[in-house]
């Protein structure tokens, strides 16, 4: 299954782009909801970053 792109702020150009992450996982404090975070590469700087993914996004 193919993963859909995510629309998302780079935050090493700050500007709005959609990627597809490399990869997906939930982020819960203990006893809490958590959020889902992606990892995202920078198509202009080639950096790494981390930016929170849609709750029904596939882990």
């Amino acid at each position: 299954m193919s993963k859909k792109p995510v629309k998302v702020k780079d935050s090493t150009t700050g500007k709005e782009v959609e990627l597809v992450p490399e990869k997906v996982w939930t982020l819960a404090p203990k006893g809490r909801k958590g959020v889902k975070i992606g990892l995202f590469k920078s198509p202009e700087t080639g950096k790494y970053f981390r930016a929170k993914v849609p709750e029904d996004y596939p882990a």
